[in-house]
């Protein structure tokens, strides 16, 4: 197996939404409070044609065969307003699918985001997690991440 590792290109939006229409039916089973792939496709293409080409957000996906199976988005923003930092890094979203899972490619993009984020003088890298991803936890825990604060949610 052969894949490749590369900058996302506009041609490729169409294949993240299908691959993010997965993700994000995969959360709706871990709650309801996530809308479904089917909910989200629009919404997501909209978020992608916005964003694709600036400078501050970076899409590379991994190919097998020229079709796309994973892809990973980082953006650099403002932090927080009670943080030191003037800019930070976040992963928005990253997604490898089932069958390519455990071979070393979510390793390979995530040190393609990391250079970018290092080429822009990027020093800490947020993401969120739903803390039931037992999938998502693991992974990210074993890239070096950390846990330093918590989302709550009350439903009424």
């Amino acid at each position: 197996m052969k894949i490749k590792i590369e900058e996302a290109k506009r041609k490729d939006i169409k294949s993240i939404i299908e691959l993010d229409m997965g993700l994000a039916d995969f959360h709706r089973k871990i709650d309801g409070y996530y809308k479904s792939g089917k909910e989200t496709r629009e919404l997501y293409k909209k978020y992608l044609l916005r964003n694709f080409g600036r400078k501050n957000f970076k899409v590379f996906v991994a190919r097998d065969k020229g079709k796309v199976i994973a892809y990973f988005i980082g953006r650099i923003k403002k932090p927080k307003l009670y943080a030191v930092p003037k800019k930070v890094g976040s992963i928005s979203t990253a997604f490898v699918l089932g069958k390519y899972r455990g071979k070393g490619i979510g390793k390979e993009m995530f040190k393609e985001l990391i250079d970018w984020f290092k080429v822009n003088k990027i020093k800490n890298i947020e993401l969120s997690v739903d803390s039931r991803n037992k999938i998502g936890l693991a992974a990210w825990k074993k890239y070096g991440f950390f846990e330093f604060q918590k989302k709550m949610r009350l439903d009424l």
